[in-house]
């Protein structure tokens, strides 16, 4: 009985020891889990500053009828390059598969040169011609762009390509009839006025481009990138009855730059 007393004891005095070692020992803490980053690029939005660095040349012919006798007006026009913004908004869909729309508009100087031939008030056959410059003109040119568009990011860097339709809208000056200057005998000609008209077309094209980016700080919320684009639409434009109708391509090659935003 002493020997079992004492072994009771023992056991008792372990398992007191076990314990208060136990309730001593720090209780180690589960570690915190990160929360996931969501990646700031299911949205893009674009904003360009771009140029249109070619220049477009288009013109058209007249035969008004005076005294009697058809006359002709040939007139020259040119259109120089010019600065514009451009603004797009892209969403990635389906593994940097998505969709883009975009605005651009520009506005540019025309000049030119008309070519009249009129006829004599007091005589047929007897045709008196003049020229005269004209300025002070305008064309202007707004697109809207759909387009489907591939995106990938590696680091800092983010490029996109994208091609698809454009609509687009055209405003040009056109020569309404000159302003003549003559006296008896009629045998010079002047021209001293060139009045316009505006003429519109909404034609419908293409457009194809690139963009390379690179995102800013460790957020990648905000950055800076170059775009390279070319679009193009057929336009006809038709000043009279009496004008032939102007034809020229709308759009051309544009060298944008500007800021990003990712959401």
């Amino acid at each position: 009985m002493r020997f079992e007393g004492r072994l009771a004891f023992a056991g008792l005095v372990a398992a007191a020891s076990v314990s208060s070692v136990w309730a001593q020992a720090p209780i180690p803490k589960p570690a915190a889990a990160s929360l996931p980053v969501s990646a700031p690029d299911r949205f893009r939005l674009v904003l360009n500053g771009s140029a249109w660095p070619a220049t477009t040349s288009f013109g058209d012919s007249r035969t008004p009828t005076e005294y009697g006798e058809p006359g002709t007006i040939d007139t020259r026009y040119e259109a120089g390059p010019a600065f514009g913004p451009d603004v797009a908004l892209q969403v990635s869909l389906f593994r940097g598969l998505g969709l883009l729309v975009g605005y651009s508009y520009v506005s540019r100087d025309v000049t030119g040169q008309i070519e009249a031939s009129r006829p004599h008030p007091l005589y047929l056959d007897r045709h008196r011609s003049a020229s005269s410059g004209i300025s002070g003109y305008g064309l202007t040119q707004g697109a809207l762009h759909l387009d489907l568009a591939y995106a990938r990011a590696a680091g800092h860097l983010d490029w996109a390509l994208f091609a698809g339709a454009t609509l687009f809208q055209v405003e040009a000056d056109q020569l309404l009839d000159p302003t003549y200057e003559e006296a008896y005998p009629y045998d010079e000609l002047s021209i001293t006025a060139t009045p316009s008209t505006p003429v519109k077309d909404n034609p419908t094209g293409f457009n194809v481009g690139g963009r390379l980016d690179y995102r800013f700080g460790r957020s990648r919320r905000f950055g800076a990138g170059v775009q390279v684009s070319y679009s193009t639409a057929s336009v006809e434009l038709k000043a009279g009855r009496d004008a032939t109708e102007i034809r020229f391509d709308a759009g051309g090659l544009q060298l944008g730059g500007g800021l990003r935003i990712y959401f």
